[in-house]
């Protein structure tokens, strides 16, 4: 962060002093940082005391001054220790929202850095693309990128204001779950680049349907600065759709015919995938499937707009390391474990599902759990998904135009196919039924213990497992018990 008087922020967030007769002691601290979490707070740190649902941060604003904290936003109507007002309320700043505040904050240290904004959006694949230029831009140019998931009204913020001066970029990740999310983060970051890496199926329950999902990310653009660009998926009409009323420079990648960043040749790898841009450069990628074949398209339409040329782009993406939980491959006992159960949706569910059909093992089996936030039609979603699952088999190939099929008289490539599929919870138990509907052999468990216990009869040595589900049922939870049961096996 670039240094800050505690007065310019008071002003930047339209905040007003707690203590009114300190006049000559307020706004003299100078800020080197910003910190929502009171565990973490660092000498020179701005705390900003959020209240949420379980937990109100100004029962912490004794501990904050204590590690050194230089100041204080609160709000206005929250009861304050006797002890901090005594001892610290010259540095108190209040304000009617500090979540609000952090936002004008954000929004204001944006301004005062030359570092270039990157705005990551999709419904699938932000945190992998965002690392994917991360991992790029790092080696030519200076800057960083959110940690972990920042996406939202306090993490994008939080991204911006740890932006040094020196910094040439910061990758910020723009979440949604509900209409006018994006525009409300793109109107704080208001990027440079604004990257839309994919539109499926999310959080329909409070976006009703794919089109306004694709109207939803979509609207980043209207926030994009002066002379910026969009970097946008090809490959789904309602983004197309939803493009058509913003006139500014667009970079469009993907399969279809009229890309600019046109992805072909490609095909799958035990570990991992290579494709070409354009017919022409070939890329390498550490990281099994065709959608992460799309994400690295979006990180490499970036870097050539950061200067980076497309041929060294594709060069440094030849060691990307990947990210925790998103097809994170563990060697459990005589079992691999591919762990891709950060989040779900029926598109990331099927792109799950692809990738672990390409995998060599004694079987291919599949444990999926409930996919949240699908609103009124949930349950068809859940058995279309498993019907679609159960439909991946030697025959699906002929629908995927880049995958490489085998010339006249050469052998043909196994069946790709799901050999054993096991729902957990509610609606995992409905992603069974429809893939057991279409001859996939299923087991289904109401609870994750019911499944824990099931699991070390149900596995075999060999097996390659996928896991995968929405982030509320955090079915990584299942790994602990399955590497103690197998390891002995």
């Amino acid at each position: 962060m670039k240094p800050m008087p505690l007065e310019e922020i008071r002003a930047a967030v339209g905040g007003k002093w707690v203590d009114l007769a300190s006049r000559d002691r307020k706004g003299v601290a100078v800020v080197n940082g910003v910190c929502t979490d009171s565990r973490y707070v660092k000498p020179g740190d701005l705390f900003v005391a959020i209240k949420g649902d379980k937990f109100d941060a100004h029962a912490f604003l004794g501990d904050v001054f204590i590690a050194g904290a230089a100041g204080a936003i609160v709000q206005c109507r929250e009861k304050i220790a006797p002890e901090v007002l005594r001892d610290f309320s010259p540095r108190l700043i209040a304000v009617d929202d500090t979540v609000a505040a952090l936002g004008k904050l954000g929004a204001y240290h944006r301004d005062r850095v030359r570092a270039r904004v990157i705005a990551v959006t999709g419904s699938n694949g932000k945190t992998t693309t965002k690392r994917m230029i991360q991992h790029i831009l790092s080696r030519h140019l200076r800057g960083n990128c959110s940690p972990k998931s920042f996406n939202n009204n306090i993490g994008v913020p939080l991204t911006l204001l740890g932006v040094g001066e020196q910094d040439d970029y910061v990758i910020c990740e723009v979440g949604s779950n509900a209409p006018g999310e994006i525009a409300g983060l793109s109107a704080i970051c208001r990027p440079d680049l604004a990257v839309i890496v994919s539109i499926g199926e999310t959080h329909l329950e409070k976006l009703g349907n794919i089109d306004l999902v694709a109207v939803e990310k979509a609207s980043m653009l209207g926030h994009l600065r002066p002379g910026g660009c969009a970097i946008v998926w090809a490959d789904s009409p309602p983004l197309a759709a939803a493009l058509k009323p913003f006139d500014c420079r667009m970079i469009r990648f993907g399969q279809a015919q009229g890309a600019d960043f046109r992805l072909t040749d490609f095909q799958g790898l035990d570990d991992g995938v290579t494709f070409r841009v354009n017919g022409q450069v070939q890329v390498r990628l550490p990281q099994p499937g065709q959608h992460n074949a799309s994400n690295a398209m979006a990180a490499l339409a970036v870097a050539m707009r950061m200067g980076v040329p497309l041929e060294q782009a594709a060069a440094d993406l030849s060691d990307f390391g990947g990210v925790e939980m998103r097809l994170e491959s563990l060697q459990i006992g005589p079992m691999r474990v591919i762990n891709d159960a950060y989040n779900a949706n029926p598109s990331s569910m099927l792109a799950a599902a692809d990738v672990l059909a390409g995998q060599a093992g004694t079987r291919r089996v599949m444990i999926v759990g409930d996919m949240l936030e699908l609103g009124p039609d949930t349950r068809q979603i859940h058995e279309r998904v498993g019907v679609d699952i159960a439909a991946l088999d030697g025959g699906s190939n002929e629908e995927t135009p880049l995958r490489a099929r085998p010339h006249a008289g050469e052998t043909p490539a196994p069946q790709r196919r799901i050999d054993f599929l096991i729902g957990i919870g509610e609606l995992g138990r409905y992603i069974a039924s429809g893939a057991h509907s279409h001859g996939l052999a299923c087991q289904a468990f109401e609870t994750l213990e019911a499944a824990t216990a099931a699991l070390p009869s149900l596995l075999k040595a060999g097996d390659v497992i996928l896991i995968k589900g929405s982030r509320g049922v955090a079915l990584e939870r299942l790994i602990p018990p399955l590497r103690k049961a197998m390891e002995n096996m």
